[in-house]
């Protein structure tokens, strides 16, 4: 079972860029992501889309991301003993505080006025 996920919070440590044993590009990453209690979980993801890869290599630790895409609960026995929870998440779009910038000027630059690239408006 996978869920359809949007998870926000902040980039921890570098992304890892890989390629498969095919040759094709992949990218993973751990996100710092508050829970109801203000505890920070941490969330691995990976990324296969090309794209995707793209807007990861742009960003450093501690940064602000938001990921949507498909995640699945885990779980694994600590050192102690203790049973643990986790979520993975394969991403499949990615977007920052950068990312929405560029974006807000790609429009402003195809013709909308500053104003309609601050409201969405197109």
């Amino acid at each position: 079972m996978s869920l359809d996920v949007l998870v926000t919070g902040r980039l921890r440590g570098a992304p890892l860029l890989k390629k498969s044993v095919q040759g094709k590009p992949y990218a993973t990453f751990r996100l710092a992501v508050p829970d109801k209690a203000g505890e920070s979980r941490l969330v691995r993801c990976i990324a296969f889309s090309a794209t995707v890869c793209e807007a990861v290599r742009t960003l450093e630790d501690g940064d602000a991301v938001a990921v949507a895409g498909e995640a699945q609960i885990t779980t694994w026995s600590g050192n102690d003993g203790a049973t643990h929870c986790g979520l993975d998440v394969t991403a499949h779009q990615v977007m920052s505080p950068y990312h929405a910038g560029r974006k807000r000027g790609a429009r402003t630059t195809e013709g909308a006025t500053p104003a309609d690239a601050e409201t969405g408006a197109a």
